[in-house]
């Protein structure tokens, strides 16, 4: 039976298909964290010789998303809570200036793009679907990055957001902490709104201090610490 990420090998770039079908499988939870990745079952599951997938781990292993053990092999990078609160605190002031260079560079096109992707949140208040979620917020950080229109911010806020995606399902997951979310970063549209880059930028750190805390609570409410 073909597996669903198995991969077209005419395709010229392979190697490039084959990371980045690994690094949907982590951040989809197909693939979670801890799972050792036995190669012979990894191989049948894409479709691709051993060389190929080693060559792909040791990519993925770079981003941080897969942890290269001693004497057991490859395995899902599983964040504990102190790697969790670095993370966040690096995020936040991350994305604080993602919010105010889109405030100041942003196209008229691309600002309306994040409105619109915000109404889609809001309009999932009624039924909340965590996959749904986790999809909608990562669209509206690839939205505000492009507007933002500065490279090497993109590229370390998407390798990091990379590591926090398992994070941002627990922090959804928890009680009642959707209708926070969209408070907070319906001020950070407010802000963008306005054309106030500085309160975009507070009002993004805000919230993601609020996520960091949510993230530490769960920590500790679902024993998930890895020591």
């Amino acid at each position: 039976m073909t597996s669903k990420y198995a991969l077209d090998r005419e395709d010229l770039t392979l190697n490039a298909r084959l990371v980045r079908g690994l690094r949907e499988a982590i951040l989809s939870g197909d693939l979670k964290g801890g799972a050792r990745l036995v190669e012979r079952e990894m191989t049948e599951m894409f479709g691709v010789s051993r060389g190929l997938l080693r060559e792909a781990i040791q990519t993925l292993a770079s981003e941080g998303l897969i942890t290269l053990v001693p004497h057991k092999g490859p395995v899902v990078t599983l964040l504990g809570r102190e790697e969790a609160a670095q993370l966040y605190r690096v995020r936040g002031a991350l994305e604080g200036l993602a919010c105010s260079e889109f405030t100041q560079r942003a196209s008229d096109e691309q600002r309306q793009e994040l409105f619109d992707i915000f109404a889609r949140l809001e309009a999932m208040v009624v039924k909340e679907e965590p996959n749904a979620l986790v999809e909608a917020k990562n669209d509206f950080y690839r939205c505000l990055l492009n507007g933002a229109a500065n490279e090497v911010l993109e590229l370390m806020f998407t390798q990091l957001n990379n590591r926090i995606v398992q994070l941002r399902r627990l922090t959804l997951s928890a009680s009642g902490r959707f209708p926070d979310t969209l408070k907070e970063i319906g001020r950070v549209v407010n802000a963008i709104r306005a054309g106030d880059g500085r309160r975009a930028r507070d009002m993004a750190e805000a919230h993601v201090a609020a996520a960091a805390e949510v993230v530490q609570r769960r920590f500790s409410e679902l024993d998930l610490d890895k020591e």
